[in-house]
Order: structure tokens, then sequence, then C-alpha cells
């Protein structure tokens, strides 16, 4: 099941790129007819930039918000160790590794493929977890970048982010012709092309955005579970990464004021989040107790 797995996440890869591009060409070509040439022209030069910067820079700025730095065998020996057990264990190249000076007991992993990857973790995980269970953790942020989630979750992130900063331009854009002074017939065209685009932003906020957030969450839900299973398929021993989830779950009310950045939070191992009844719909990260119960009642865990 891992194996496939990963084949699919390579094939949605390019799936979800393949429909970020058509709605860019989309969008743009709409502008162009409706608006002016040059506008789509900016606007698809926009896309392609920031869809570039979040490929291949997203790592640098995530550690830099994070005030992370990086670590070696020689400074930090345990924590550096386990990273290399889990990577050899998963066949794939050592990442980069990372300590975050933050009490909040979280990890996460990054990068746009597992040659160019780093793993962070806080100093809050490192003082609660025993050997054991941060081995657990480690595990599970290693199966992530086995299993190309981060590609998928960097690519369909940026897609979410994109159609809200296209929608709020388009917006914008469409209120400011609607005020422009002039000539009658250079107001009835402004309010033309204001219509335009004010239906155009208002389609893509109020039905693009939505569907995509929720198809995005439910993808993410999903690699979390994946994940888990990773780990106990790297540790050989379910109790590494279920120890870990309870001590999180034991200590989770203490966590659930505290917010962090939104792009860390969509690749943390735990969001540490109020429960409600709306709370698996609209979360990247399913509950801790449905985690610890998935673990618990898989067929394939190894006795």
């Amino acid at each position: 099941m891992l194996y496939q797995q990963i084949e699919q996440n390579k094939r949605n890869t390019w799936i979800v790129l393949g429909g970020f591009t058509a709605l860019l060409l989309a969008i743009a070509g709409l502008l162009s007819v409706y608006l002016t040439f040059w506008a789509g022209m900016i606007f698809l030069a926009a896309g392609i930039i920031y869809m570039v910067y979040i490929y291949f820079y997203s790592t640098r700025h995530l550690m830099r918000i994070n005030h992370a730095v990086e670590i070696n065998q020689e400074n930090v020996p345990q924590l550096y160790e386990m990273v290399e057990e889990m990577s050899l264990a998963a066949g794939i190249p050592m990442p980069k590794v990372y300590a975050i000076p933050s009490n909040i007991p979280n990890a996460f992993a990054t990068g746009r493929d597992p040659e160019h990857a780093s793993l962070a973790v806080t100093s809050g995980l490192v003082k609660i977890m025993n050997h054991d269970e941060l081995l657990g953790v480690i595990g599970h942020e290693i199966s992530h970048i086995r299993n190309y989630d981060l590609r998928v979750t960097t690519i369909t992130s940026a897609l979410s982010s994109f159609i809200y900063l296209a929608s709020v331009y388009l917006l914008a854009l469409g209120w400011t012709l609607f005020k422009m002074d002039g000539g009658v017939i250079t107001k009835c065209i402004c309010w033309f092309f204001g219509s335009i685009a004010l239906a155009v932003g208002a389609g893509l906020f109020i039905v693009a955005l939505p569907i995509a957030k929720l198809l995005n969450l439910s993808m993410s839900r999903q690699r979390e579970y994946l994940a888990d299973i990773g780990s106990v398929d790297l540790t050989r021993n379910p109790q590494c990464i279920v120890g870990a989830l309870k001590k999180l779950e034991a200590i989770e009310q203490q966590y659930q004021q505290q917010k962090e950045n939104p792009m860390v939070s969509a690749l943390a191992f735990n969001n540490f989040q109020v429960k409600h009844w709306w709370t698996n719909l609209i979360s990247d990260h399913p509950t801790l107790d449905r985690r610890i119960d998935r673990l618990e009642h898989t067929a394939d865990l190894p006795k």
C-alpha cells in the first residue's frame, strides 16, 4: 500500500500541476479578452513566478520564519542519528536537520523531493518525548519525504493560496473600475469590464476557493494517516508513534490557543486544535484520537 501511494502521489503532482496551469491560462485568457492583453499576461507571469518561488524556495522561507538552526552529528548527535537511522530504513538520502527554538512540541518536513528535503524538530518536542516516541515522530516525517507528500502538499497549498490572491486581485480591480470617473462612454466601459472582473473574482472566491481548500484538506488528512503507518513500517514498533500521539493528546489543551504560521501548520506533525464536530472537515490533520484509533485498529501493523 505504501509504495502504491508513492506512485499515486507522483501522478497527483502532475495532475495538480496540470490543473494549476489550466486555471492560470483560463483566468489569463478571460482577462486578455475582456480587459487587456497585458492584464492577462501580467496575471499569468505573476502566477508562474509565485509557483516557482513556492516550489524551489519554500524550505528556505519556512526555516527563516521559524528561526531554525541547522544541526549536525557533532552538536546534536542523538537527534541527528535518529534521522539518519530512519532515512536508511526508508532508503532515501539524509535530509538536512534543523532545530527550532519553540516550546510547542512539533516537527515538520519540507522540500520538493527526497533529494532536497529538510526535517525540523522543535525543542519542545525533544524535551517531552522519550527516545522511542521521538523516533516515531521522525519516522512519520521521513515517511512524508519517502511518499513524496511534501511535493503534493506544496503544490496544492500554493494552488489554494493563488486562487485566493487571484480572487482578491480581481475583486479589487472590479471595484476600482466601478469607481473610475469620466464621461458616459468611459463609465460604461469601466462598468462593463468591472462587472466581468467582479464576476470572475466572486466566482473564484465563492466556488473555486472552497472546493480547492476542502480537497486539499481531505488529501492532507489521508497523507497523515499514511505517514503514521509509514512510521510503524520504519521503526518496526507501533508503540513508538502511538506513544508519541498519546503523549501529545494528554497535553493538547495546553497548546490549543497557540497559533502557528499557516504554512508550518499544514506540514507539521500535529495541529493542536479545539475539537468540534466540524474539525475533521476543515482541518489539514485528523484529530489525535482518530489517528491513535486508526493505528490501533490497523490490521497491517506488525505484531
